[in-house]
Parts: structure tokens; C-alpha cells; sequence
């Protein structure tokens, strides 16, 4: 998988590439074709979006978006274990991916963390159909048996034929591995034996990591039986499950099967304490029952009053200030010693524990976020900056705190323009964590510039006495500023002219790799500059070594009327999975305008409806919606079965399909969805998707005045749509 830069429209994406070994086999080039179908017959914001794909150099390609997160494999590797509800989390995603595949006639038939690819937000996205199969919603038998071992289903091994199924036990699998750090299935070799045997005799999930709710044991238990039928029925089923299992996390409902399994330890060793007294008991009763027969009867006796006993004294709580300020210590030794990770969490931790006082507290929380910046994990940051943030407003007005710009910093390391030092403290302690956040959001954004401003600020401020513990973040602003002036010097300001030249600068690259003082985004910039070397040369070379170009007829261009006719026509019946097929299967691109750009809306488009089927699903919108026949609706919803229902304001209620609804309505419901995204990027994303939507199908001049409207607040789809707008049709 190589990373490109789409002329056309100014994107990065993603290339495929069949390996030179492979391209003279028609075989594999016929599966490759026929991956790239696949995965562009439809369209889900949790499958990787195909965008073209073509033939250069002898060589066949797949060019697909470009996803940043990196694989789900990596997290895992890196991370040993994935919290159970951060996996949830993913495993619906993964899962409403794959129901999106299954409804198109598909099945994966290899899901495993390498095929997850996390975005930016850290959503899942699936990827790689190389290995899917056609069942139309049945089953159907694969030719050859090419699967990873930890996460083949039973029946593949068998060479039965697969189904929706097969691909839930590898979800179950990829669960397995990503919650307690291993695969479910140790053995690596696919003899046929070997692997049944092992796919019998898993360790239920609840055995090997009791710390997980029971729920999610449970799921993953059912993901992975044996036989098919004993598996999830639907997807609706498998992320019902998933929801609930989440739900009851986040409330703190769930249980562990450790816990439960203590208690119930608990209670009958209780019983049968219980049991055992009261024997004993009888038995003492019964004897002192016979010695009271036995006696004579006793002389009576004047009473006497009960012994007085002393009250209780309580003693004090233990004092904890002197753990606390220990704490602290430790978590600053870590700073100092660079161990980010470990500062981090001893950070957090402080934040989190009510008895720390304040200003302390949200000091540590703030050190908390610089920590996870500074070992290169931007999105922690972010996570704990909207933490911190949370403890900082729930203070009371006259609680002694962190006060003046700091939390204004915290809001804007979520958004995407540059931080910049302006209404900054103008000095001591304050100014130099500010500084140091504004700078290092900056940084890892890739804004080298605005980062290195921020540090120098940083490192000018003039701490008193009291803000001596700030200065090793002044010490780590130097570091900053070192790296910037190595990954802005000569080395990176253009391309040698020769193969030789290139192979040179990389080697360079290699040892000032090992010079560079911090972490993240200076190590990536390093990289990816080598990557573009590299790529150099091997252009180099091939044009040293081009023959004479020659000639070749051009395919004739289809007529401009009747490619828009056809594009109007699925259009206006919301087909725009169809009306994606069309416009790759044209020869060339029509007269007076682009095909990349009419894909490019079409793709959006697509989208853009398949959001607002995940938002009705989640959630049943009751208000006024005016459908094509000019009947106007009170609800709309999405029930299990995915099925749209309408319901009249007199309650009559109807099935329908999205061709059935006005675009005005459908954009009417995009307004109501995206009051209240998840981040500034998902919001430009779902905008994006509406004005193609609304260009293709509904009214273009609203669309055009969108467009201009979200130009003007985001320079990057102002950017894009430029490119995309020169392609359309005037």
C-alpha cells in the first residue's frame, strides 16, 4: 500500500498496487479487478471508499481514500490489550461495516485487526475484499482456502460453504485477541487437522481475562461457536448486543466475571458457614434443653442491672497528603525522565482522585494532556484536554483552580486551525504550559511553523521561583526547536536530479533519525520525506529506462448529453451505488467536464444517505416531512430489520424507500443530525456529503451557496471543491 497525491482533485489517497510477480498473472489480476468491484459496489462510512482504479506502468492499481490512523493490528501490538469499552466501541463500527457489505450480496471472509484501518477520530473503517465472495445473501464455497489461521472460521477450514456467519466468527476472533493481548487460536499452520482441533478447544474468553464484563464475554462466546447456527442470527442481532453491552459499561451496570464469580464463591461459602452455625447451634440448644430438666428448681435472686459498656471512639481518616505529594513526585520524576507514558497516567490518576485539592488537581490534569503530546499521541491529548476540561467546569465559582486563558487553550486542541499565542498569561508557569499545548497541538497537526513560534514563547517566559517545576517543559520546547531546524534545512527543501542523489538523501534520513530529540510528528515527517525519495528515484529510474512512448488510439469521448441524462435520471431515484458503476465504466471523460469530479459527488452522495440511515436508526426523527407524492409525515424511523418506516400524524403508518422522500426533506433531516457532531472534522465531512447530495438530487443552487458558505470557514474543502467544482458541469 503506497500513499499518492491525486492531481485531479488534490487529495491524498491511498494505492494499491498488483506486485510486479502478479501483474502477468491473469488470475490474480482478474481477483484484483474484481476486489476493486466489489468494494465500490457500495458504499458505508465503515468500508474504505474505492475512488478509481486503472492501469500505469505495466502495473494494476487500486486508488482508494486515505485513511491516517493507521490498522487496528498496530494499536494492538503497541497496546497489549484494548479497553473494553474503547472495543465495543470499534466492534460496532466494524460490525454495521460488515451488515453494509452482507446487504450488497457480500461477505469479507477476512476480518482481522490488519483490515481495520482506524481514521483520525478513531473510527473503523474496513478494508481489503480481495478474499470476499458473492453469496447474494446466501451462502456460497470458495475456491481455495486463503485466511489467517487465528481468525478462520470452522467451516472455511472445512471447505464448507461460508455465509454472514463466517465473517461474525472472525469478528469474535479479532474481539478475543484485541481483549486479553492474544489470539483465541494459537496455532499458525492451516493443515486442515491441526486447525479443527484447535478451533474446538478455545479458552472461553471469560477464563483467560476475568476482568471483562460478562456481557461482552458472552458476545464474543456466541461470535465464536463452533457451528454457524449457533452464532449471531443478523447483524441487528450481533450489534444490538454490542450497544446494550456498551450501554451497561458506560453506566456501570456491567459485571466481570471475575467479580461474579467471587461472589457467587462468596455466598456459598456464607451458606455453609451459615449452615454449619445453626447445627452447632441446635446442638447446644439441645443439650442445655436436657441439663435445665434435669436440675432442680433455682432459688429466686434479686436482678441486676446490665453491664455498662464504654461507647466507641472513632478514629480519624488516615491523612493522605503526604501520599498525595508523593504522587506528584513520582509523576514528575517521570516527566523528567521522559517516561511520557507512565507520567500520563500518574497525571490522570491524580485528576481523578477526589481528595487531591485544587489547584493541584487540575494542574495534574493539564500535565496530563502535555505528557501524552509529548510521547506523540495527539489523540490522547485531545481526549484528556476535553477531560480536564470537564473537571475544570464542573468547579464552583470560588474554588481555587487553574483560571485566565488555560481553558480556552484546552477548547481549541480539538479544532483544526492553528493555535496561535495570541491572549496567551503573559508569563510564569501559566504561559509556559500554554505555550507548550498551543505549540504541540500545532506540531503534531504538521504546522512545523505555528508549533516552532509556540515553543520559542515557551521558552522566553521568565518563571518566578514558585513556577521553578515548569522549566523542564521550557527544556522540552529546546528540543522542539532543535528538531524544527533540522526538518526545515536544506535536506528537505527539494529533490536530487538523479537516482544516485536520492538513495544518498535517504541514507542521511537514516542517521538523523537517530539525532531527533522528540517524539511523534518529527520521527513521521522524517519517514514520509524518505518514502518520497525513495518513490523519486524508482521515477528516475523508469524514465532512464522508458522506451519510446507509442502511439495509441483514444477512445472516443461519450457525448456530454447523454452522460448527463443518465447521471439526472439515477439521481432522481437516489441510485447513486449505480450511478457510481456508470460513471466508471465510461471510456473517457465527456466534453466539457471531469468524471473524477462527477464520482467524486457521486461517492458523497452515497454517503450522505448512508449517514442518515445510521442517524434514523439510532435515533427516530418526529417532525414534518414532506414526502415525493407532496404527502407530509410526522415521524420517521428505521427499525431493526432496516426497514424505513413513515408514520402520518393520524398515525397511519408505511414501509418506504429513500426514493420515496423529496430531497428537500432529506436535507431538512441532515440539518437536524449535524447540530451536534463529534468533532469539526466529522461536521465538514457530513456538510461535504450533503451539498453533493443536494448538487446531484436536489436544488444545485442552494448546493452552489452551501458550498461557498463552507468555503469560507474551512480553506481545506474550499481547496477540494475547487477542484471537484472545475469538473462539473456548468
Amino acid at each position: 500500500m503506497f500513499e499518492a497525491h491525486d492531481n485531479t482533485l488534490d487529495r491524498e489517497v491511498a494505492l494499491k498496487i498488483l506486485s510486479e510477480e502478479f501483474s502477468a498473472d491473469e488470475r490474480r489480476i482478474t481477483a484484483f479487478e474484481e476486489e476493486a468491484r466489489i468494494t465500490a459496489s457500495f458504499s458505508h462510512p465503515n468500508v474504505v471508499r474505492v475512488l478509481t482504479t486503472g492501469r500505469a506502468f505495466g502495473r494494476f492499481y487500486i486508488a482508494m481514500e486515505m485513511v491516517r490512523g493507521g490498522h487496528f493490528e498496530h494499536q494492538i501490538r503497541e497496546r497489549g490489550k484494548i479497553p473494553e469499552a474503547e472495543l465495543l466501541q470499534l466492534a460496532i463500527e466494524v460490525a454495521q461495516g460488515l451488515k453494509a457489505a452482507h446487504s450488497a450480496g457480500l461477505i469479507h471472509r477476512d476480518v482481522k485487526p490488519g483490515n481495520i484501518l482506524l481514521d483520525a477520530d478513531g473510527h473503523a473503517k474496513l478494508v481489503d475484499f480481495g478474499l470476499a465472495l458473492v453469496t447474494q445473501g446466501g451462502m456460497a464455497r470458495a475456491s481455495e482456502l486463503w485466511a489467517t489461521p487465528y481468525y478462520v472460521p470452522p467451516e472455511t477450514v472445512e471447505g464448507q460453504a461460508e455465509d454472514f456467519r463466517s465473517d461474525v466468527y472472525a469478528l469474535g476472533a479479532t474481539l478475543y485477541h484485541a481483549l486479553c493481548g492474544k489470539p483465541s487460536c494459537g496455532e499458525e499452520t492451516m493443515a486442515t487437522d491441526l486447525l479443527r482441533q484447535a478451533k474446538k478447544k478455545i479458552v472461553p474468553l471469560s477464563e483467560v481475562e476475568p476482568g471483562i464484563s460478562e456481557e461482552t464475554c458472552r458476545i464474543v462466546q456466541r461470535a465464536m461457536e463452533y457451528d454457524p447456527g449457533d452464532r449471531f442470527s443478523s447483524y441487528d442481532e450481533l450489534i444490538s448486543a454490542l450497544t446494550g453491552a456498551l450501554g451497561d459499561l458506560k453506566a456501570g451496570r456491567a459485571e466481570t466475571t471475575g467479580s461474579f464469580s467471587k461472589r457467587r464463591a462468596d455466598r456459598k461459602r456464607k451458606e455453609l458457614m451459615v449452615a454449619v452455625a445453626g447445627g452447632a447451634v441446635l446442638l447446644m440448644a439441645t443439650g442445655v434443653a436436657l441439663w435445665w430438666v434435669s436440675q432442680p428448681a433455682p432459688e429466686p435472686v434479686a436482678a441486676t442491672p446490665p453491664p455498662v459498656v464504654e461507647p466507641m471512639v472513632s478514629t480519624p481518616v488516615e491523612d493522605r497528603s503526604g501520599e498525595i505529594a508523593r504522587s506528584y513526585r513520582e509523576a514528575r520524576a517521570s516527566v523528567e525522565a521522559k517516561d511520557f507514558e507512565n507520567a500520563a497516567v500518574q497525571f490522570r490518576n491524580l485528576l481523578n482522585d477526589p481528595e487531591v485539592q485544587e489547584p493541584t488537581r487540575t494542574w495534574a490534569g493539564l500535565e496530563a494532556v502535555l505528557a501524552h503530546y509529548l510521547d506523540g499521541h495527539s489523540k490522547e491529548a485531545r481526549a484528556q484536554a476535553e477531560e480536564t476540561l470537564k473537571h475544570m467546569r464542573s468547579l464552583p465559582e470560588d474554588a481555587p483552580s487553574v483560571r485566565g486563558d488555560l481553558p480556552r487553550m484546552l477548547e481549541r486542541l480539538s479544532g483544526l486551525p492553528a493555535v496561535s499565542s495570541e491572549g496567551a498569561a503573559k508569563g510564569g508557569a501559566s504561559r509556559v504550559i500554554a505555550m507548550m499545548l498551543a505549540g504541540l497541538k500545532n506540531w503534531e497537526q504538521g504546522m512545523l511553523e505555528a508549533g516552532a513560534e509556540c515553543f520559542e514563547l515557551a521558552v522566553s517566559s521568565k518563571l518566578p521561583a514558585k513556577d521553578g517545576w515548569a522549566a523542564v517543559y521550557q527544556r522540552f520546547a529546546r528540543d522542539y526547536l532543535e528538531d524544527y531546524a533540522v526538518l526545515t534545512g536544506s535536506l528537505f527543501e527539494g529533490f536530487p536530479t538523479d537516482p544516485a542523489g536520492c538513495q544518498e538523501a535517504v541514507d542521511e534520513l537514516d542517521a538523523i533519525l537517530v539525532t531527533l530529540k522528540t517524539r511523534g510528528r518529527a520521527r513521521f515527517n522524517v519517514r514520509a520525506w524518505q518514502l518520497d525519495l525513495a518513490r523519486r528515484a524508482k521515477v528516475l529510474k523508469l524514465r532512464e529506462a522508458a522506451p519510446a512512448v507509442v502511439e495509441t488510439a483514444v477512445e472516443e469521448a461519450p457525448q456530454s448529453a447523454d452522460v448527463l441524462a443518465r447521471v439526472d435520471e439515477l439521481a432522481r431515484e437516489f441510485n447513486f451505488g449505480e450511478m457510481v458503476s456508470y460513471l466508471k465504466g465510461l471510456p473517457a471523460d465527456p466534453d466539457g467536464m471531469s468524471r473524477a469530479a462527477l464520482l467524486a459527488v457521486a461517492e458523497s452522495a452515497a454517503v450522505f444517505l448512508t449517514d442518515i440511515e445510521r442517524d434514523l436508526a439510532a435515533r427516530p426523527v418526529t417532525t414534518d416531512l414532506e414526502l415525493a407524492s407532496g404527502e407530509v409525515m410526522a415521524k420517521v424511523s428505521i427499525g431493526a430489520d432496516g426497514v424505513i418506516r413513515a408514520t402520518s400524524a393520524d398515525g397511519r403508518s408505511r414501509s418506504c424507500k429513500w426514493g420515496d422522500f423529496s430531497a428537500d426533506a432529506l436535507i431538512a433531516l441532515h440539518r437536524l443530525f449535524v447540530k451536534n457532531p463529534k468533532s469539526e472534522t466529522e461536521r465538514l465531512r457530513r456538510h461535504e456529503c450533503a451539498i453533493a447530495f443536494d448538487w446531484l438530487a436536489g436544488n444545485r443552487e442552494r448546493a452552489l451557496g452551501a458550498a461557498a458558505i463552507l468555503s469560507q470557514s474551512s480553506a481545506e474543502f474550499e481547496k477540494r471543491w475547487g477542484g471537484i467544482s472545475a469538473g462539473l458541469p456548468k
